[in-house]
């Protein structure tokens, strides 16, 4: 019992490690939506993208089944990720 506990602990920190680098690279990804967001409002560009976000839902879509995982999980991934930057890109934009 004690070697299974910890095992999970040593799994529960390395779970803990990867969703630190998810964070680290969600910010990273809306960092770059900001300056997409100021290219957009420089060019006059709306902010939504309903082609470019099919694409993303598509290409999550891809990859978790490319994984073994549910696609559908990475459609709502997208989703997540999409209405977080998109956020962000109009608080970018309502600032300037």
């Amino acid at each position: 019992m004690a070697d299974e506990t910890a095992d999970l602990a040593e799994l529960r920190d390395e779970i803990d490690r990867i969703d630190d680098d998810l964070v680290d690279l969600i910010a990273k990804r809306v960092r770059t939506a900001e300056r997409v967001a100021e290219v957009k409002s420089d060019a006059g560009t709306d902010l939504v993208d309903e082609g470019r976000e099919a694409v993303v839902r598509a290409n999550y879509a891809d990859n978790f089944r490319q994984q073994d995982l549910d696609p559908e999980r990475g459609r709502e991934l997208a989703d997540s990720l999409i209405a977080l930057s998109l956020a962000r890109e109009r608080e970018v934009v309502r600032d300037k």
